[in-house]
């Protein structure tokens, strides 16, 4: 084997490992070998002795398959390997993707190496590492601005000094936190105990009922709901402004929280310019709070805002890594991880566990006629059927292509039947567009099942068997539900 091949092995290696994918192009830029992470040597092989760029500037669209073609002539002109280092793409939801492309020429063939990375998880939690560390300078920056205005001839040194020490103690354990819940509890701690105040809330906005409920709170009763505008905390993620109210017993806002509140301070929480919640705390002493007081609360509020935002940001981030853009089905390799702990679980409790496997019928041919965008539609709209005929504990993944699978814990092969013939009856009848041009006049879906124990004793030969239950089914007529158990090989 010559290094060029070599080379070949090792990156093919690596596409089994991490999302990628290797090509290799002739000087026509025609596909000769492609091997795709997810993919099988048989899907990969329908894009042999395609146009590469055509199938690029379908995917990624004009701009980027521009940059990927000039960046391979480069390769081809120079005879040297050149590099895409971030390209960005836009999914159909919305999303974004970062990809590297890394061509290698083959000077003795004429033929090019083309390696694509995914690194979107990569490029995401770095953009999201350097905006935090931009958040925490602009906090460190008002922490310091509200310690500049501190007018230290007008106020009891000491109190000054203990109520700074708690400042930092406070900002230390959010730095060293990175649960959400932990931190927003360990602020009020401080806010109640180092910093005196009775009774103190995070109250976040639920934007579609319009009111404040409680996030956390030192305190206050749990099931606390404030209207927008009404009340001193409502008025303040109204306006948008920091509301003090020396002697609540004199404000008409006033809603009672606690049976010896004299003074309240609500402080909105912004992110972004936009008000997602407030801090509120009160007070049973009637000694009227200084400027920086309630400077110090804005700098709290800002370090509320900012971990809220934070744990939305990690969310967001975590649900799109185990979540198909097309779809929002779970992906492939996120099914791997549930797959195995469900078969783990009716292992230990000798309980049932049913697998269905799901391919659209001559769905190659639906695409090549009508294009991948109508494709695409006729993949979502099947994902949202699927989905829609299935139970909230019942597992619905797109497992790859025009297939998708479907775990059914605790349900036996009989009752996942039922399911999986209730899902068919269902897409048969729905009414897609240019279903009639289909073979039948219908656009219909073929299933396997299998079921732990009796079909199977491994992970392995649970999905092996509930493929070839599916295999059976796309053999012989199409539309319909096969049964490993029923399968003629089967003893």
């Amino acid at each position: 084997m010559g290094n060029f091949d070599l080379c070949i092995a090792m990156m093919a290696a690596v596409t089994s490992v991490i999302p990628s994918a290797l090509i290799v192009i002739n000087a026509k830029g025609q596909i000769l070998h492609m091997v795709v992470s997810k993919y099988s040597e048989k899907k990969c092989r329908r894009f042999a002795e395609k146009e590469l760029f055509r199938i690029v500037k379908l995917i990624f669209g004009m701009r980027n398959a521009d940059m990927v073609y000039n960046t391979y002539k480069e390769c081809c002109y120079s005879g040297a390997p050149r590099e895409l280092f971030k390209l960005e793409h836009i999914t159909a939801r919305g999303l974004k993707e970062y990809f590297q492309w890394h061509f290698f020429p083959d000077p003795s063939t004429g033929n090019t190496i083309i390696f694509v990375r995914n690194i979107t998880e990569t490029t995401l939690l770095t953009e999201e590492f350097l905006h935090i560390t931009e958040q925490y300078a602009t906090v460190n920056q008002e922490l310091r601005v509200a310690m500049s205005k501190l007018d230290l001839y007008l106020m009891d040194l000491e109190q000054a000094h203990k109520k700074l020490a708690a400042l930092y103690r406070i900002t230390a354990i959010v730095q060293k936190t990175v649960n959400e819940n932990e931190v927003l509890n360990e602020i009020l701690e401080g806010i109640t105990r180092e910093l005196g105040f009775t009774c103190a809330a995070i109250l976040l906005l639920d934007k579609e009922r319009q009111e404040l409920t409680i996030k956390a709170h030192r305190g206050y009763s749990n099931n606390v709901r404030i209207p927008l505008g009404k009340g001193i905390t409502g008025y303040a993620a109204l306006t948008g402004q920091l509301i003090y109210v020396p002697d609540v017993r004199h404000d008409p806002r006033y809603i009672k929280g606690t049976h010896d509140g004299v003074s309240e301070v609500a402080v909105p929480l912004i992110v972004n310019n936009e008000i997602i919640g407030v801090l509120d705390v009160e007070t049973n002493q009637a000694k009227r709070l200084q400027d920086y007081d309630l400077d110090l609360l804005r700098s709290l509020a800002s370090q509320i805002s900012m971990t809220i935002a934070h744990a939305n940001h990690v969310s967001r981030v975590e649900l799109q890594a185990i979540t198909d853009g097309l779809t929002g089905l779970y992906n492939y390799r996120y099914f791997q991880t549930l797959f195995e702990r469900e078969f783990k679980r009716a292992v230990r409790y000798k309980r049932p566990l049913s697998l269905l496997m799901i391919d659209i019928d001559y769905f190659k041919l639906y695409n090549d006629t009508y294009g991948h965008r109508q494709g695409d539609h006729i993949i979502r709209t099947i994902a949202k059927i699927i989905r829609q005929n299935c139970r909230d504990v019942d597992i619905v993944v797109r497992y790859g292509g025009e297939e998708f699978a479907v775990l059914f814990p605790e349900t036996t092969v009989d009752e996942a039947f039922k399911i999986a013939e209730r899902i068919r009856m269902a897409v048969a009848e729905y009414p897609f567009a240019n279903k009639h041009s289909q073979p039948g006049g219908i656009l219909t879906v073929s299933m396997g099942v299998a079921g732990y124990p009796y079909d199977a004793q491994s992970e392995t030969e649970l999905i092996d068997h509930a493929d070839m239950a599916l295999y059976r089914a796309k053999r012989t007529s199409k539309n319909r539900v096969c049964l490993y158990r029923d399968h003629p090989d089967v003893s």
